[in-house]
């Protein structure tokens, strides 16, 4: 029987990535939630659903690449099942993305990224950056 190549959970491969990351996301206060959003970030994938007036959501799955350094580039994808013409498609640095995935309430019963999230795809720029800096440019 041969031994498997993963790394433990919480063995050195998390380290290294915790360490990578921290800097980026809030350093050792925000440890344990890095350590929880890391398995969500390399799966590649949120589903969840925005919560609007009225009591009515919005379905979404958001989407991105292969994750490996803070600095990397992420190339996501948010789509709407329910709206099949609606869809972003968006980089962001790794660390931003993990930090936006940070937000996600982990007990809630339906995920939905942080409204600073939603802010920055909005108005394609987060307020202390330059209009250029965003998204779409």
């Amino acid at each position: 029987m041969k031994k498997s190549q993963q790394q433990p959970v919480g063995g050195p491969a998390e380290a290294a990535q915790i360490a990578l990351f921290a800097p980026y996301c809030g350093g050792l206060q925000q440890e344990d939630a890095l350590r929880r959003t890391l398995p969500q970030l390399h799966r590649g994938r949120l589903e969840g659903s925005r919560a609007l007036d009225a009591g009515h959501s919005h379905a979404f799955v958001l989407t991105w690449g292969s994750v490996r350094a803070p600095l990397t580039p992420c190339r996501c994808e948010l789509t709407f099942p329910d709206s099949a013409g609606l869809h972003y498609d968006f980089v962001m640095p790794a660390h931003q993305l993990a930090t936006f995935l940070m937000q996600v309430e982990p007990a809630a019963g339906v995920q939905d990224l942080p409204d600073v999230f939603w802010q920055w795809l909005l108005l394609e720029h987060d307020a202390s950056e330059s209009v250029e800096s965003g998204p779409l440019h």
